[in-house]
């Protein structure tokens, strides 16, 4: 067990590494990494999701509906609705919408806003934004921020996540991805694997690195995301060796997570 162990933290250190792509950035999800990739789809439809976060006797709901946009002639949008929930009295609602185009054929640019309400009815207007393209044939790359506070009854303003990532495509759709993620505590050193097309697999490895308190952890997660004609079905879960994040809406707060998502397209 103690060789398993050190075989993982080895590849983490070495590869440095990640939350699965295929569950949480792939498809009609992949707007909530970087808004520049709905350009990926090309059907219009709705999509919906739930996951639970916990450790202990804590836990995070979140349940998301959506309706995406096919790009017409070169332009794709997503609009959200989101519910994430501690407790009865403890909740936050988001409303988003993100677009994306193409200005020519290896780059692709999007933005987006959305508007929070958490249960003392405090609002909250944050901004998203992001590109993504193609460094050479199979070689991509995406830069991105995501909820840039633009204005809050709570007071906070600027902030953000901000992502820095690479990849790799195969000709036999498989891929292999590094992202840097940076939330404004924790930073994520992640690398992601995923084979398939129609029906795919995946597993990320991760180190965490809460940027305040110096404390680590590691991150295994495993997905898979199935297609049957023009129905989407995916499920994922992931495990954290510690808690290093001290916000309880951050999935880094949490030591497990398991979450289902669907798309329908027409």
């Amino acid at each position: 067990m103690k060789k398993v162990f050190l075989l993982i933290l080895v590849i983490s250190t070495l590869a440095v590494a990640s939350q699965l792509e295929i569950f949480s950035y792939s498809g009609e999800w992949a707007f909530f990494e970087n808004p520049a990739r709905l350009l990926s789809m090309n059907k219009q439809g709705v999509m919906g999701s739930y996951q639970v976060f916990s450790s202990g006797s804590e836990s995070l709901g979140t349940f998301l509906v959506g309706l995406f946009q096919t790009p017409a002639p070169n332009i794709a949008g997503v609009l959200y609705l989101k519910r994430s929930t501690l407790t009865e009295s403890s909740y936050r609602t988001t409303i988003e919408y993100d677009a994306a185009f193409s200005p020519e054929e290896s780059l692709n640019v999007g933005a987006g806003v959305s508007f929070t309400m958490d249960q003392e009815e405090r609002k909250e207007i944050d901004l998203h934004g992001g590109v993504s393209g193609y460094l050479f044939k199979d070689v991509g790359f995406g830069v991105s921020v995501r909820d840039f506070t633009l204005w809050s009854q709570k007071g906070n303003y600027m902030g953000g996540t901000y992502l820095l990532k690479l990849f790799y495509d195969s000709s036999r759709k498989n891929r292999f991805s590094y992202s840097l993620v940076f939330d404004q505590e924790v930073l994520e050193n992640r690398i992601d694997f995923t084979i398939g097309s129609e029906q795919k697999a995946g597993l990320g490895v991760s180190v965490l690195s809460n940027t305040k308190t110096k404390e680590n952890a590691v991150k295994i997660s495993l997905g898979f995301y199935a297609t049957v004609n023009n129905v989407s079905v995916g499920f994922g879960t992931f495990i954290i060796s510690s808690p290093v994040s001290s916000d309880p809406f951050s999935e880094y707060y949490y030591t497990q997570g398991t979450g289902i998502k669907f798309a329908v397209r027409w």
